[in-house]
């Protein structure tokens, strides 16, 4: 394949999150180019993740987020004429209008990993968020963007998918059939190690994560250790900040260098991943990689790689504080070292190689 026929279009790069290191493992295996709406420093330097393709970005970086959105959606409208260029465009999240700047012969690909949640299963969370004088503008808002979302959709040659959670979704709101295509893990990167008896948490700190009641569940346990890894343009940063305030057993960090997270996720008994009907959620794969099992909630997607007690602690989808503390009880030291071996073996399930060698099945 030759990198300049295949594009991969994505959003923004903003966290260090699953969906950009998703992008960037694509882009490595197809040799392709990547464009985004921008690459913000807060997110990963491709460079320095050894991508080697052209490198596109579509606007600048907004941080008022609902000018963002908009500004974001006029310029993958007007600004992507370039992506006539390429035999292939592989779509990933909320950027498909894009689609409308394809040439004819060009393959249309998109990755979804979840219908726009504002504008679909969540979109009363999101109502909430909204000043109650604002709410009428955001629910016209949000009837025009689903209306022009669902259209552009309907120009895709390809839909894929992260997990038969997100197919199931993409099925009862939009009423159209997709491929599953699970994330992958580089598990060459990781290795086991136990020398530090800490939990970690390194989910995107935002509503939906509720990393805020892992916080909780440490203030109320002093005896054990908590990390957290978060990104430098979380949205609920200065909450878990708060939270954490004074509780030595609780530490907050963020990592300029990628490469570290691995030694953190080596050095830990067990990660904790708890979000809200999760699509698919490659952290606690990578956390199996390690082989270190993790404490999950039996909710959306992340049942899809679970054997409890073998490889994960599976609490209530409500996730309540009770829950989470009678779980890092269950996750002694002796416990997590005796499924390091099984989360291994269910890890390579989800290898880069049958990732790669699927995804280009579907492009060729």
């Amino acid at each position: 394949m030759k990198s300049s026929k295949i594009l991969i279009l994505h959003d923004t790069f903003l966290y260090k999150g699953w969906w950009e290191r998703l992008i960037l493992m694509m882009g490595k295996a197809l040799q392709s180019d990547i464009a985004s709406g921008f690459f913000s420093p807060g997110s990963f330097d491709l460079r320095k993740e050894w991508f080697t393709g052209k490198i596109i970005p579509v606007s600048s970086e907004i941080f008022a987020k609902w000018f963002r959105h908009i500004k974001l959606k006029w310029n993958f409208l007007f600004s992507t004429k370039f992506i006539k260029e390429y035999d292939t465009v592989i779509f990933s999240g909320d950027c498909i209008s894009a689609v409308r700047n394809c040439s004819k012969k060009t393959k249309k690909i998109y990755y979804c990993h979840t219908p726009p949640r504002y504008i679909y299963d969540l979109h009363h969370l999101y109502l909430k968020k909204v000043p109650f004088y604002l709410r009428p503008f955001f629910k016209l808002a949000c009837i025009i963007f689903r209306y022009l979302y669902e259209k552009d959709l309907s120009k895709m040659d390809l839909i894929l998918t992260n997990s038969e959670n997100t197919k199931a979704r993409i099925k009862e709101f939009i009423w159209r059939d997709s491929f599953v295509l699970y994330p992958p893990v580089d598990t060459k990167r990781f290795t086991e190690k136990w020398q530090k008896w800490y939990f970690l948490s390194f989910a995107r700190l935002a509503d939906a994560k509720r990393v805020d009641r892992i916080v909780d569940a440490f203030r109320m346990i002093p005896d054990e250790k908590l990390i957290v890894i978060y990104g430098k343009n979380d949205p609920q940063r200065e909450k878990i900040f708060s939270l954490a305030k004074d509780f030595k057993n609780i530490q907050l960090i963020t990592l300029d260098d990628n490469d570290l997270l691995y030694e953190y996720i080596w050095n830990a008994r067990a990660t904790i991943y708890i979000p809200i009907d999760e699509d698919f959620g490659m952290s606690p794969v990578e956390s199996m990689s390690a082989g270190k099992p993790v404490l999950w909630v039996n909710d959306g997607g992340l049942k899809e790689t679970i054997i409890h007690k073998e490889t994960w602690y599976l609490i209530p989808k409500q996730a309540n504080t009770e829950d989470i503390i009678l779980a890092i009880k269950y996750l002694s030291p002796e416990k997590c070292i005796s499924m390091k071996n099984t989360c291994r073996d269910r890890a390579w399930d989800f290898g880069l190689e049958a990732f790669e060698n699927k995804l280009k099945s579907y492009i060729q």
